[in-house]
């Protein structure tokens, strides 16, 4: 440990960690909308205390990314997933449901730049996605859970 700091020693830094670490840095940068050159410039000449500090940030970041699990990488828990897709589906089409409704009650408090039709033909869209998602929870037993449905189309094919 550095008595200076009482960090322990930085392990040996890798090209990932080393860019994970500039672009943290960069972030700060960004904001003044400096080019990347620029950026890299500062990165480069940062005084050592300051690119270890931001070393060790990246070496955290990357150990809690390394050690979290996609959902996907675990091909038994699909089922969970299609819940969770359905969900926010519904939920998303529920926002739009509302919106194009505040729309044609002239209620709507800002004018959309998006044609109507082309938001009517996107839930259009989603409600015929939702459908087939539960249908095909139907066809393999699982439970999406209640969810009122407010489609025009109701299919029970």
């Amino acid at each position: 440990m550095s008595e200076e700091t009482l960090e322990p020693p930085l392990p040996p830094i890798d090209a990932r960690t080393e860019a994970v670490a500039e672009r943290l840095f960069g972030l700060k940068w960004a904001l003044r909308k400096d080019s990347t050159e620029i950026i890299h410039e500062e990165w480069q000449t940062a005084s050592e205390w300051i690119r270890d500090g931001y070393v060790r940030q990246a070496i955290e970041v990357l150990a809690a990314a390394d050690q979290a699990q996609p959902a996907s990488a675990d091909g038994g828990d699909y089922e969970e997933r299609m819940r969770v897709e359905y969900r926010e589906l519904t939920a998303r089409a529920g926002r739009l449901r509302g919106m194009l409704q505040r729309y044609a009650d002239g209620t709507l408090d800002f004018e959309p730049v998006c044609p109507i039709g082309l938001l009517s033909r996107q839930l259009d869209v989603m409600d015929e996605y939702a459908l087939i998602l539960r249908r095909r929870a139907n066809i393999e037993h699982i439970s999406l859970g209640y969810q009122r449905i407010d489609m025009a189309a109701r299919d029970t094919r």
